[in-house]
């Protein structure tokens, strides 16, 4: 039996619906809920102070039967006057000296939290394992010798790539560098796995695993009539058109302004007007600026603005897309494209980084940078039905070789043959 202390700071922006619901968090979630179910596992929560106010409420509202590492019984007022204050202060961000005030208080809240809110002894004892599923390791978890430390890390884009990443030191430095002598780490693709011995050459050596991930079961291919025609209205799609799929952020490194304008030059080259182009998850205002940029104009003919889609509809779009686009620079892992595979949906994709490790085979794969091959392999699938079905057969077959329960299992086998510092 493995007694596991696991961070579950991050599952507390299960009540935000903003940029903290990213593949990380959804990793971090699904492996919780895997981690939930097992037998051979008593697991307990923590909370960093800065998300204590939200994880009592995570406590109350959606896991009240989960034993929590900190005695959660008290400080409910301070709790709910934490989390009003947290609104606030997001609601006047651009209010210089309003966000100050907001900030002290938050701060005085979190000091008070690091004083009175501690590990039970119990825990502190019985305990084999720390498991931070997103953050460096706190602090308290290096005085206890019976305590092993495991950190999943996703990836070192920002090590790679600094000048997307100008503010701050990253994450990812900042987890590798607080790390100790007996610190584990789980990476979630041998890109990510080769990139840590890279930079961090010191510290990745034999402690470490690669894990993938997988795509979550809602993720199912979804082409009833009646449920399309209701997504396509929410996200204004019209009815007489075909679409194509995109899912991420506005980040350069995603590569969606290029991916975009190829499909500009595909559908006029070719004289096609049955197709549109639907972007779920982007910057609006921005993506139009740097479109133009880019000497292509923004036509709501063409290119649907979905923008943020509820995690209960994804499945739908990506069902019923000719295809999904995602062509990134890099990536540590790649959950859209899995996603699609495992909805039946072909995929045109990146032919680096982790990518090939998770398609394999199930699709197209071009150079990130190369205009011409996009416009290619959007033909590709535009010109033949046949090569459509025949990649949206490959992908689901491709996606079954991920699930949560799989990674669960992997990450235990590790936790058991490494539950001991060297």
């Amino acid at each position: 039996m493995l007694n596991i202390i696991y961070d579950a700071s991050i599952l507390t922006n299960i009540f935000y619906k903003d940029s903290g619901r990213s593949g990380i968090f959804f990793a971090a979630l699904n492996i919780f809920n895997e981690l939930k179910k097992r037998k051979d596992v008593n697991l307990s929560l923590y909370f960093a102070p800065e998300n204590y106010a939200d994880g009592a409420k995570l406590k109350q509202d959606i896991y009240p039967d989960c034993h929590y590492a900190q005695d959660m019984s008290k400080f409910h007022l301070l709790g709910k006057m934490c989390r009003f204050l947290k609104r606030l202060y997001s609601r006047f961000y651009n209010h210089t000296r309003l966000r100050k005030i907001f900030a002290l208080s938050l701060e005085c809240f979190y000091f008070v939290y690091r004083r009175t809110i501690k590990i039970t002894k119990k825990e502190k004892e019985s305990c084999d394992i720390f498991f931070s599923p997103v953050f460096n390791v706190p602090d308290f978890v290096r005085h206890f010798p019976n305590i092993r430390p495991f950190t999943f890390v996703y990836d070192f884009i920002p090590l790679r790539f600094p000048q997307y990443y100008p503010n701050g030191k990253p994450l990812v430095s900042v987890i590798m560098e607080s790390a100790k002598n007996g610190d584990f780490f789980f990476f979630d693709s041998m890109s990510a796995k080769q990139d840590a011995r890279f930079f961090f050459p010191s510290i990745v050596k034999d402690n470490a695993a690669v894990i993938p991930l997988a795509a979550n079961e809602n993720f199912r291919r979804i082409t009833e009539q009646e449920i399309t025609e209701k997504i396509r209205n929410k996200y204004h799609i019209p009815r007489e058109k075909k679409y194509i799929f995109s899912l991420c952020t506005l980040e350069p490194r995603k590569n969606l302004i290029r991916a975009v304008s190829a499909f500009l030059i595909f559908i006029e080259k070719n004289k096609i007007d049955d197709l549109v182009w639907v972007m779920g998850g982007s910057a609006w205002a921005s993506f139009v600026s740097m479109l133009n940029d880019a000497g292509k104009s923004w036509d709501k003919e063409k290119i649907v603005r979905a923008g943020y889609v509820d995690d209960s509809d994804l499945p739908v779009l990506y069902s019923n897309a000719e295809w999904f686009v995602y062509t990134s620079q890099y990536e540590g892992f790649g959950l859209p494209p899995l996603e699609a595979m495992q909805c039946g949906c072909p995929v045109i994709t990146s032919n680096n980084s982790s990518l090939p490790e998770v398609v394999g085979d199930a699709g197209i794969m071009i150079d990130w940078d190369d205009e011409e091959q996009h416009i290619q392999s959007y033909e590709k699938f535009y010109f033949n039905e046949s090569l459509r079905k025949e990649y949206g057969q490959k992908g689901l077959k491709r996606a079954k070789n991920f699930s949560w329960k799989k990674t669960v299992n992997q990450i235990i086998s590790v936790m058991e043959n490494n539950k001991c510092r060297n």
